[in-house]
């Protein structure tokens, strides 16, 4: 059997000549860089991939949704805050004016019938003091509630 050998083909090579062999021999073979990982997946390992990362990408589709849900929520929650914060302001207003001293002392000189300390108004008695006795009421070391009590009782 005879072989055919090809000197031009793609992988052929010429043969070196003498120059090119001396000038070849400082130089050496590297080997490759051992951390590249060559790695090569199968393809029922790629596919398992594939459906894994699609998977995924649904798992964190499904996740943002319930996100986006729990949000609403938390600004509908916000939104109560702020009212009721409005109105405890509100109620704040009212009770620092309700309790101002200005609101009640009107109240009290009003609606009581209280006078400021201070100020001296003299009562007079609409009816005048019983004559029957010879020694004046201030005088009298009788303090009896049955004597003072017609000068306490309001006028008709």
């Amino acid at each position: 059997m005879a072989t055919a050998r090809l000197v031009n083909g793609p992988n052929a090579r010429p043969l070196p000549d003498r120059r090119e062999r001396e000038r070849e021999r400082h130089l050496r073979v590297v080997r490759p860089d051992r951390r590249r990982l060559n790695v090569r997946l199968s393809p029922r390992a790629g596919v398992a991939l594939t459906v894994l990362l699609f998977v995924a990408l649904f798992g964190l589709a499904v996740s943002h949704t319930v996100l986006i849900e729990s949000q609403a929520s938390v600004d509908g929650l916000d939104q109560r805050v702020a009212a009721e914060q409005a109105r405890y302001e509100e109620l704040r207003q009212q009770v620092a004016e309700l309790e101002s001293p200005q609101r009640i002392l009107g109240e009290a000189t009003q609606e009581l019938g209280m006078v400021p300390a201070g100020e001296k108004i003299w009562l007079t008695p609409n009816e005048p003091a019983p004559t029957g006795s010879t020694e004046s009421p201030a005088e009298s070391p009788d303090t009896s509630a049955a004597r003072v009590k017609p000068y306490l009782e309001p006028a008709p």
